[in-house]
């Protein structure tokens, strides 16, 4: 008799997940509650854990404030300054993980007027000196 071996990955319940992911961000809110929400997203597939997208919204100097707020409470942070041709709008975002390993990301829509010079997509440090710049520019 020959074996074979499944290779396929886990499915996820997605009509469970949905509720976790949720419960994750309220909790991680909970425990901040310095923190800045607009509005949130979560999505998910039957493939793999779902992901939590929160976003942040005011003037330039408020959404730079808000973002760097969330930035020490995440686990594996990365940032990005997101810079594309029309139709898209430019966004700062950051990149990490919830205490409970939950994929998350947080969004600050930008205007065009907010990265005049900005010739194209940043990521790393160079995105958070933009955003304490900014963060201080009118405070």
């Amino acid at each position: 008799m020959t074996a074979t071996l499944d290779t396929r990955p886990a499915r996820v319940d997605i009509w469970a997940e949905l509720p976790r992911l949720a419960q994750a961000a309220r909790d991680h809110v909970e425990r901040h509650p310095e923190l800045s929400v607009a509005s949130i997203d979560v999505f998910t597939t039957d493939l793999a854990s779902g992901r939590v997208e929160i976003y942040v919204c005011g003037d330039l100097p408020l959404s730079c404030l808000r973002l760097l707020a969330w930035w020490d409470t995440f686990a594996g942070t990365s940032a990005c300054l997101e810079i594309e041709d029309d139709p898209q709008q430019p966004k700062a975002m950051l990149f990490g993980r919830l205490q409970d390993g939950t994929q998350v990301t947080v969004v600050a829509p930008l205007a065009e007027e907010h990265v005049i010079g900005v010739d194209r997509t940043r990521i790393g440090d160079w995105v958070l000196d933009w955003l304490r710049a900014h963060a201080v520019a009118t405070t």
